[in-house]
């Protein structure tokens, strides 16, 4: 004798449903716990430490308005050339030398405009700090009071490994700034 099992398909969706569900939930989670232990990793000090960077003339921090758009504590130098200047770090025990830094500033948005300026620091002590000076650097676009994308700039300065050197790791540091020469700068005792 033969048995007909039926099955209300109403029944079996919702039953795969849940298991769909289940399995959907197990994955997340899975997928949370991995990127919880791996977020936590442990922090590695560079070798070479970028402490500060410093524009002269020295920029102005404001709210900008370029028709319907207003970009708040926006970073602004005034000028059409600028220097900077890296003040960095040795973190090891060993004294490095002929350690090679490159600096590259390029209009945001426009990888045609690209200025690369490279350098070489010539030693560094133990625990010493150095100031790295690029110089007359000339920017890119100016916004003229006008359109924010047009003068705004990327900079990164590089320090890149040299083994024979004692520099080991690539280090980096990025940071963004509009050029507006409309922009007046506070007098040189009234800062903003």
């Amino acid at each position: 004798m033969t048995k007909i099992i039926a099955l209300n398909r109403k029944y079996l969706v919702m039953l795969t449903s849940g298991l769909l569900i289940c399995l959907i939930g197990l994955a997340g989670y899975s997928f949370w716990q991995t990127k919880q232990t791996s977020g936590s990793s442990v922090t590695v000090t560079p070798e070479i430490q970028m402490l500060g960077v410093n524009v002269e003339p020295a920029s102005v921090v404001k709210d900008l308005n370029y028709g319907n758009v207003t970009l708040k504590g926006a970073q602004v130098i005034a000028s059409k050339t600028f220097d900077l200047i890296v003040t960095v770090q040795n973190t090891t025990a060993k004294k490095m030398t002929n350690i090679p830094v490159e600096l590259q500033v390029s209009l945001a948005g426009d990888e045609t405009k690209k200025v690369i300026s490279p350098g070489v620091l010539p030693s560094l002590e133990p625990g010493a700090k150095a100031r790295i000076a690029f110089r007359q650097i000339k920017c890119l676009g100016d916004a003229l009071g006008k359109s924010a994308t047009s003068g705004q700039h990327l900079m990164i300065v590089r320090i890149k490994p040299n083994p024979a050197g004692g520099v080991d790791q690539a280090t980096e540091a990025s940071f963004r700034f509009i050029v507006d020469s409309t922009v007046k700068a506070p007098a040189a005792g009234n800062k903003q």
